[in-house]
Formats: C-alpha cells, sequence, structure tokens
C-alpha cells in the first residue's frame, strides 16, 4: 500500500530570515542542473529578490515546521498585443526528500 505522503505547504513570499534555507535549496537547484553557480552569483540573486526596482520575484513553500521546501522566481512581462501581463517562471525547486508531498 502506498504511504500518504500529503502534508500541509504553505507558499509565501521570500523574506529576509529565509536566506539560509533559499541559498541551501537554490544551491540544490544548480546542482540538479548542473550549473555552476558560486556564492556570489547566489548573494546577487538574493538582492534582486529584496530589491524593488528589480524585475525577479521569489516564492518560497513552507513545510507544517516551517522548514523551506521549495522555491520559485518568476518574473512580470508585457504581452503588448493582448494588452495583459503573463508571467515568466525562471525556477522551480522542491526538496527531493519533500516532492510528491
Amino acid at each position: 500500500m502506498k504511504k500518504d505522503r500529503a502534508m500541509p505547504i504553505k507558499i509565501r513570499a521570500v523574506a529576509e530570515g529565509d536566506r539560509a534555507e533559499w541559498e541551501k535549496l537554490y544551491q540544490g537547484y544548480a546542482e540538479f542542473y548542473k550549473t555552476e553557480q558560486s556564492a556570489d552569483m547566489r548573494a546577487r540573486v538574493w538582492e534582486w529578490l529584496f530589491d524593488p526596482g528589480h524585475e525577479v520575484e521569489g516564492l518560497v513553500a513552507e513545510d507544517a515546521d516551517g522548514r523551506l521546501v521549495g522555491l520559485a522566481h518568476y518574473r512580470a512581462f508585457a504581452r503588448p498585443l493582448a494588452a495583459a501581463t503573463g508571467g515568466f517562471l525562471d525556477d522551480l525547486f522542491v526538496d527531493p526528500a519533500a516532492r510528491g508531498s
């Protein structure tokens, strides 16, 4: 019988206090795609997430214990022909141990 892995997950905007857990997830994301990424590169993206003038926004997924288990980076873009705004998902990663939950 398949074990039920469902657990409550909260999706929220990334917060200043999330940096250590966010970095671990973002590093895992880069490793999954075999992409070289330095601490300086992660620091730059972290700064972008809190710069109101930068286009990149961030969300995190938090488990019932308050531990970050996922991240997403996205940005809006103009769709002139439709006179609308669209969304582009840049990064999406879930801790392998939390997948399926």
